[in-house]
């Protein structure tokens, strides 16, 4: 992924732009308008089916005089009553979990409800990365030398999911601030336990890479983030292919393996808006071109200067 100095420049003009919005502008008012006028359900059910639509848990932030609250454990018989909830309340942030049975309600626990199912995801983050990228850390610093981390685990994982775990509904979402969620809607992953899907995630993301790990894992290391074969790496003199070898293994995916394991986990809804940017969280068509400043802010998507 290229990105010359005048898009960096400008990504870093935007982000500054877009901090000081955040603080002045987004309101209620502002959250309800978007939500009447802009949000459509065409991402939501593009890594969800519309079937069992209100046996589905919902979670929202919303401030309430001055004050954030979060409330889960909401559910609704149709889209429409879930659009008419997020415009009333002007929420800051929505989130969508399992399918339950009876369906949620406030004042009872999920923990007593019988659990139907819930997609298979994962969150790359790229303050994962902390430890290894030196043009800066933390969840505000977001720049095009760092983003490539992001990139590289997407591409991995794809390819894992679908080679190595035969699945092949996945769809890459915009977090909203600093990464991307993968939603893998297989019918056959919606039953996964927690057991099985904190074994895919570890196979994706080992605890321990410099340990052994499978030779056909290597060899995708090597071909996807490398872009060579393996017998062309071992050709090198043992202290260039173990120099080599540890920067490719800085690159390898860092999910937040509690969101995948957790079968009860909310997660954000596709098309909502991140309360800490005003950026929506989009549906990425091709997570290796695509760059946090391709999403719309909600001002943006407003025309609101």
């Amino acid at each position: 992924m290229r990105i010359n100095a005048t898009n960096k420049a400008k990504t870093e003009n935007k982000k500054n732009r877009y901090r000081g919005i955040v603080l002045r502008q987004l309101s209620r008012e502002i959250l309800s308008e978007f939500y009447a006028r802009k949000f459509t359900f065409e991402p939501l059910f593009t890594v969800i089916t519309p079937r069992m639509f209100a046996n589905r848990e919902f979670g929202f932030l919303i401030e309430n005089n001055g004050e954030d609250k979060f409330t889960r454990n909401l559910s609704f018989k149709t889209p429409s009553e879930l659009k008419k909830y997020m415009i009333t309340n002007g929420v800051k942030a929505a989130y969508i979990g399992a399918i339950y049975q009876p369906p949620p309600s406030p004042g009872r626990s999920i923990t007593k409800l019988k659990w139907l199912g819930r997609e298979l995801v994962f969150d790359i983050d790229l303050t994962d990365y902390d430890d290894v990228r030196t043009c800066g850390k933390g969840k505000d610093h977001v720049c095009p030398k760092c983003w490539p981390f992001v990139v590289d685990a997407a591409l991995m994982i794809e390819e894992i999911l679908r080679d190595d775990f035969g699945l092949s509904k996945i769809t890459w979402v915009f977090s909203g601030r600093r990464g991307y969620h993968a939603w893998v809607s297989d019918e056959i992953a919606k039953y996964f336990d927690e057991e099985t899907r904190e074994a895919i995630a570890t196979y994706i993301s080992p605890d321990n890479p410099e340990e052994l790990v499978p030779i056909s894992y290597q060899k995708k290391i090597i071909r996807l983030l490398l872009r060579k074969d393996l017998t062309m790496l071992v050709k090198q003199n043992k202290k260039l292919f173990k120099k080599t070898w540890r920067e490719l293994l800085k690159r390898l995916p860092r999910i937040d393996k509690k969101v995948t394991m957790d079968t009860v986990r909310l997660l954000r809804v596709p098309g909502s808006v991140h309360p800490a940017t005003g950026k929506i969280a989009i549906i990425v068509k091709d997570p290796q071109t695509f760059y946090p400043d391709d999403a719309p802010t909600i001002w943006e998507a407003l025309g609101i200067d």
